[in-house]
């Protein structure tokens, strides 16, 4: 078994995002700029109600270029992960030598999979019988089909991996491939997560009365809740030297990649936010950074009454009570696997254009919640250290640390 070298340097050169704010890492970076969030009501079960009716969806139809028929055969989480990555890979791919697709490895992290498309099958085998029921619906439902789907459509033939760790699957999946290229057993990867609204994890968060009724308020004192959303998010990373060999633009550095698990319960963190802190720590010593160096972290921050200030517990004890926090999920909600994805691109442009987003809807300061939070807009400051956390239920924690490259900007 070959063991990660952390003398190798992870090189990340290209991003790929989707969301209910933007369609690409333009449009996503301007709503940020303009504090502006991507909330609406509920409209992709039509005829059907919930406790709630808040989510963050993607608008529009999701062209992935490939054509109708094949569109046909894909789930919506494996269309925004599609789209998302292309990006990425021709954001990469601009400037140097082409990559090469034989040695690009998709490692994928999703919550739902296309478990929208089985509960399409599932109601159309309730109301019409077996034979009217699609079966290349089922086909499309397992947590794995995303990863494939993105292979074949982008001819990626170094190989495949599929992460299912709840909400921290993307943040997972990246580190995965960061891990890879480190032992060299690739050297390089589209790697990230997607996820698409359904039924279940709609409902199932309603039933956990873990929704909040309006858009919501990470680290607010009148936070009740998440906010569902959906999207994708994915990194190219690269060996460094490979990268450099090629002509490729370095946007950032890969530095560390922590991983933990809380070993506490199900769906709670334990209040005083260890498990977050141990994944803080693990990526700083992964990164060989000191707690002061860290400049900005892009927090889980879900918004939820137990969350939030666990998570600051935690972010305090691994990097102090001084640091500038931010929760980006006020902006385009909670994606579920594909959060470390797609919050993941966001940190990295946050180390490109020196700007931390902003928390929005922070006002009212909870005094279990004590850090800077950056309220009202976004704030131009230096940022060479950015830390990326997300969390999944069952105490799946993964935090992920960026450096900025001297001489890089948003181009």
């Amino acid at each position: 078994m070959r063991i990660p070298d952390l003398s190798r340097r992870v090189a990340v050169t290209g991003l790929g995002i989707i969301c209910s704010i933007g369609r690409n890492r333009e449009e996503v970076w301007q709503s940020i700029r303009e504090s502006s969030g991507g909330f609406g009501q509920l409209s992709r079960f039509p005829g059907e109600t919930f406790p709630t009716d808040v989510s963050a969806e993607v608008e529009g139809e999701l062209e992935t270029a490939l054509g109708r028929e094949i569109d046909r055969r894909l789930s919506r989480s494996d269309k925004l992960g599609i789209i998302a990555a292309k990006q990425a890979l021709e954001h990469a791919s601009s400037a140097g030598q082409p990559v090469l697709p034989d040695a690009v490895l998709v490692s994928v992290g999703s919550s739902t999979g296309g478990l929208l498309e089985g509960e399409a099958w599932y109601t159309a085998r309730r109301k019409r019988g077996n034979r009217t029921a699609p079966l290349t619906k089922v086909l499309q439902q397992p947590t794995s089909g995303p990863a494939d789907a993105i292979a074949s459509a982008l001819g990626l033939a170094g190989g495949v991996a599929s992460n299912a760790t709840a909400c921290a699957s993307g943040g997972a999946s990246i580190g995965f491939a960061a891990d890879m290229i480190r032992s060299g057993r690739t050297v390089a990867a589209i790697a990230g997560g997607t996820d698409a609204l359904c039924r279940l994890t709609y409902s199932g968060f309603n039933v956990l009365q873990a929704v909040d009724p309006t858009p919501c308020k990470p680290f607010d004192s009148r936070r009740a809740g998440i906010t569902l959303g959906e999207g994708a998010g994915f990194l190219f990373l690269e060996d460094w030297n490979e990268a450099e060999k090629r002509g490729a633009t370095i946007l950032a550095e890969l530095l560390g990649y922590g991983a933990s698990c809380d070993a506490h319960h199900a769906t709670a963190p334990p209040a005083d936010g260890r498990g977050a802190a141990s994944a803080i720590r693990a990526a700083l010593r992964d990164g060989r950074t000191a707690p002061e160096a860290v400049d900005y972290v892009n927090a889980h921050g879900t918004g939820t009454p137990l969350n939030d200030p666990a998570e600051s517990c935690g972010i305090t004890a691994a990097l102090g009570a001084a640091i500038p926090v931010s929760s980006t999920k006020s902006f385009f909600g909670h994606t579920l696997g594909a959060a470390g994805g797609v919050e993941a691109v966001v940190t990295v442009m946050s180390l490109l254009e020196q700007t931390a987003p902003a928390t929005l809807r922070w006002s009212q300061r909870d005094a279990e919640c004590p850090l800077d939070y950056i309220e009202g807009s976004a704030r131009p400051m230096r940022i060479d250290r950015a830390i990326s956390n997300t969390f999944g239920f069952g105490g799946s924690n993964v935090t992920l640390l960026f450096g900025r490259v001297q001489g890089t900007d948003a181009g």
